[in-house]
Formats: C-alpha cells, structure tokens, sequence
C-alpha cells in the first residue's frame, strides 16, 4: 500500500513521505498507548515507560519498528540531494538506534538503553545544527525549531533524575519538533536540487 502511495514520486519526494508516514505512524500509536495508560503521563520513565508494559508494548514496537523502516527505506532515497550521503547515514543510525531502543527496555538493559537513547539525541541535535549551516540563511525556522529541541532536551535531562514531572512531554516535544525540522531539511534541499536541474532542462 505505501509502495501505491509514493509511486510516480520523485526520489526525494518519496523520501519526504516515507518520514511523513513514519511520523503519523508514531503519532498516533503514542495516542493509543497513552488511551491504555494514561499514568504514562505522570510518571517520569518517558517514552520508554511504554516499552516495559505488556498492555503497552505492542503499539510501542509497532511506533519504532514501522519508524524505523520508514526512515531506513527514506534514506535510501536521499542520494541525489546535496549532502546526500550525511543524510542518508544520519537516517540509517537513527532507524538502528530505534529498534536498539525497543530491544533494550530500561529495566533490564539500563545502560544500553540510555546509549542508544542519548546517542540518537545527539545524532539529531548535529543534524538540526546541520540544517541550520546548510539553509538556516533562508529560513529561520531551522533556528526556531533548533531551540525548542534544546528546550525539550533540558526538560527532559532535568525531569529525568526525579520521581515525577513531564519526562515524556519534554521528550514528546524534542521528537516533534526534530521530525518537522528534518521534514523541512528535506523539502529544501529538493527545492535546491530542482532549482540546479532546471537551467539543465531549459538547455
């Protein structure tokens, strides 16, 4: 079915899409799992508090698996862009990053899990700051999303250490506005890629 969806796209259209859909995926599986749990909300294990529960666990895999796919079958789309290969790899290691963080549940895997949890921060952090140096000069919401991202993460890194607070709002808002960011990365630079195609065409 989403073959059908992105077929007749260009590759970096298609791209967009598959991140679009890995998106709404989460989105609403986090909907779902929060309808199930709704303490989710007050204790402070964020996000990964939904992979230790059995009545949650299924639309949490669901949300990081189909995630990840969608993320790993978009990087292979990028190579066209500029500054293609950062991104394709970047997407790759995210999507890995994913399904280590479903695979090591924090109550079992602690230490593991807050690698692939920090390190997958870190990987989208570089690349907000990449956006912000490769288009940020003409769009100032690459600096605007950046700074909720960091806002979201300072939240997060201060919530984490307490027995209560907004630990999975914080990283809700973090998710968020990194995937729209990254969205926009992709959108701009097939607007560029159009625009160096375009006197190529015309002669």
């Amino acid at each position: 079915m989403r073959q059908l969806l992105v077929k007749g796209r260009s590759d970096a259209e298609r791209s967009i899409a598959y991140v679009a859909y890995g998106l709404a995926l989460t989105a609403v599986m986090l909907v779902v799992d929060i309808l199930i749990r709704p303490q989710s909300l007050r204790v402070n294990y964020g996000l990964s508090y939904l992979g230790v529960n059995t009545d949650t666990i299924v639309p949490y895999a669901v949300a990081l698996l189909g995630a990840a796919h969608c993320v790993w079958r978009a990087s292979e789309l990028v190579t066209d862009l500029d500054h293609g290969p950062i991104i394709g790899w970047s997407m790759k290691i995210m999507a890995v990053q994913m399904i280590g963080l479903l695979l090591t549940p924090y109550t079992h895997f602690g230490g593991a899990h807050e690698l692939f949890g920090s390190t997958l921060f870190l990987v989208q952090l570089g690349l907000a700051c990449l956006a912000i140096k490769w288009l940020g000069g003409g769009d100032r919401h690459f600096a605007l999303l950046t700074g909720i991202m960091f806002l979201g993460g300072l939240a997060a890194a201060y919530y984490l250490p307490h027995s209560g607070g907004f630990e999975l709002q914080a990283q809700v808002v973090f998710q968020l506005a990194f995937w729209v960011l990254f969205i926009r990365l992709l959108r701009g630079l097939q607007l560029q890629l159009q625009l160096q195609l375009e006197p190529a065409e015309a002669g």
